[in-house]
């Protein structure tokens, strides 16, 4: 049924030729990708009147409000101007440095 498999072990990626007599497909790539848990996360309410106010949140971007979301606070309930100030502070390029493909900081 396989002819021939190949495998990666940097990647764990592996491409599987099959028989052409036996099988369909020819070729088939299985690959295993690193992904972030898929955690569910009550809305604070300060951070749900910040998303629905789009004079605050219009321009945030997919990313940043995951950023937002996953932040946690014990004993607090911070209002819709504390996601805005922490968008901003995202956003400020004094707060971090560009990283360089190898590494280094710009």
């Amino acid at each position: 049924m396989i002819d021939s498999w190949d495998i990666d072990l940097m990647t764990f990626g592996m491409v599987i030729t099959l028989s052409r007599r036996l099988a369909a497909g020819a070729v088939k790539r299985f690959e295993y990708a690193e992904q972030e848990p898929q955690l569910t996360f009550a809305l604070e309410p300060g951070l749900e009147q910040f998303l629905k106010n789009v004079s605050l949140s219009g321009d945030a971007t997919e990313e940043e409000i995951e950023f937002l979301k996953a932040m946690k606070f014990k004993g607090k309930q911070p209002s819709a101007i504390y996601y805005y100030r922490e968008l901003q502070n995202l956003r400020d390029p004094l707060h971090f440095q560009r990283v360089t493909q190898s590494g280094e900081s710009v």
